[in-house]
């Protein structure tokens, strides 16, 4: 890292407890200038709207806007050189991670891993490494079965439509109206979602949408 080095860090997670640790965690570290912590994202970007933040540290489950929005956005309005992000989540999905990273985010670390784990991805890009850091704990999912079954399921877009307004628990019949199509056609989508998300039910399909990472609670 280059010595003289000095950042000004954000954290933005609605996790109190977390939050705090974290940032007594990196106060003392010599590349510190400074560290501002949010709990809500609509906070946190008005305050880049007349401060300078060189690091952002957010967690993916974010109420409002998720964490991958919340790259999205940041990217946008600072583009890639102004601000550096690391992604922080208990969550360790494909879709997820690649979403995250295909956006902009510079390093995806999980809560499970070792403290050290935010310093070596801070170290890892500040030392100008193009290519993103990723920590013990997500190298390691990407060896697990269950990581490569859901690398493996692809949805098609109408496919991805459909699963996420089950998810906002509209019936059938409210599905085929906003999309135009009838509700045997319906049925048949959903049918074929659950074959290829390994579920019987709605709510196992739901509930392994959310976990794997297809949806994002906002």
């Amino acid at each position: 890292m280059v010595s003289d080095l000095k950042i000004n860090i954000a954290i933005l997670d609605d996790h109190k407890m977390m939050a705090t640790l974290l940032k007594h965690s990196l106060r003392n570290a010599e590349f510190v200038k400074s560290i501002n912590v949010f709990f809500d994202s609509s906070h946190f970007f008005e305050f880049i709207e007349e401060n300078k933040i060189d690091l952002l540290i957010v967690d993916v489950f974010m109420p409002k806007m998720n964490g991958v929005d919340i790259v999205k956005k940041c990217r946008e309005k600072l583009g890639s050189d102004n601000l550096k992000i690391i992604m922080l989540s208990s969550s360790i999905e494909y879709k997820i991670i690649t979403e995250a990273i295909s956006l902009g985010a510079n390093a995806y670390v999980t809560k499970e891993d070792k403290p050290e784990e935010v310093f070596s991805a801070i170290l890892h890009i500040y030392e100008g490494n193009a290519k993103p850091y990723f920590s013990y704990n997500t190298r390691t999912a990407f060896l697990s079965d269950d990581f490569e079954e859901t690398n493996n399921i692809k949805l098609s877009p109408r496919e991805d439509q459909l699963l996420r307004l089950i998810c906002e628990s509209k019936t059938s019949k409210e599905i085929a109206f906003e999309l135009n199509l009838s509700i045997n056609t319906i049925h048949y989508y959903t049918k074929r979602l659950m074959v290829k998300m390994k579920v019987n039910r709605t709510p196992d399909l739901i509930l392994k949408a959310i976990s794997k990472g297809f949806i994002l609670n906002s």
